[in-house]
């Protein structure tokens, strides 16, 4: 499981733990980012109301989402809260912690291909990646496509190392198109002026392979979905251009936004 470079939490932060006993006024939590730390959730702090059996609440072996209320390294003390954590900060936290189990497992891969021990690279490469991205996981994610692969390279990425991440993510993980949209506004002042509209799109579809939709005179709205999102948004943005050149040409008018 991953662990924090930390050894202690700090007050106020939130951390992933496991309930490991239950006591009838207090539940002991091992505290999953921080090898060995264990925290207490007095009954007072586990819901928002009298707590009549702290069982209701939790349970052991459950995995749960806590505030770090207070922190004593002299005698050893974590203070936790679970009432204070709210629902859409536990389930980002879940799913935080979610990505840095899958960051982890796939940067043992990275320190095989690096020839490097796995506590090297996680202090070396997983905290750099972690330095400039915030988390490793957005990292494996970016080396993926071409665009994103540079932006590692720029960001201060040794080449070698984005490699690396590059092959492993490639091994372990997909690639999800994005829906990249862009709305078309076209008007002909001819009498054939729909007639006109209508060959410009189909051309472009034919042409370029994207959808088109019509919304409502002269409305309309045009899509594809791609792996590259940066590279999506330029094709449409040229395809869109190419339109309103013609139409222009032809005595219309045309304009676009993306999104």
């Amino acid at each position: 499981m991953p662990e924090n470079i930390k050894e202690w939490p700090n007050e106020g932060e939130l951390v992933l733990g496991t309930v490991i006993r239950v006591n009838p006024f207090s539940a002991l939590v091992a505290l999953e980012e921080y090898k060995g730390k264990e925290g207490m959730i007095h009954i007072s702090e586990v819901a928002g109301k009298w707590v009549r059996d702290i069982r209701k609440f939790v349970k052991k072996g459950q995995k749960i989402v806590v505030l770090v209320l207070k922190v004593n390294k002299e005698k050893g003390h974590i203070s936790l809260s679970l009432k204070r954590v709210k629902r859409y900060d536990a389930e980002k936290k879940m799913k935080e912690y979610k990505r840095e189990l899958k960051a982890q497992k796939m940067m043992k891969e990275v320190a095989k291909k690096l020839d490097m021990e796995l506590n090297e690279a996680l202090k070396t490469v997983d905290f750099q990646l972690k330095e400039i991205f915030g988390e490793s996981f957005k990292a494996f994610q970016l080396s993926m496509t071409k665009e994103g692969f540079q932006t590692l390279l720029k960001r201060g990425v040794p080449e070698n190392w984005a490699k690396a991440i590059r092959e492993v993510a490639q091994e372990q993980m997909e690639i999800k198109e994005a829906k990249i949209k862009l709305n078309l506004e076209l008007k002909s002042y001819k009498p054939d002026g729909i007639k006109i509209v209508k060959k410009l799109l189909k051309d472009a579809k034919d042409k370029d392979n994207i959808e088109i939709k019509y919304i409502s005179a002269p409305r309309y709205l045009l899509s594809l979905s791609t792996k590259e999102p940066k590279t999506g948004v330029k094709k449409l943005r040229k395809v869109a251009e190419e339109i309103i050149k013609d139409i222009k040409s032809q005595g219309g008018e045309g304009s676009f936004k993306v999104g």
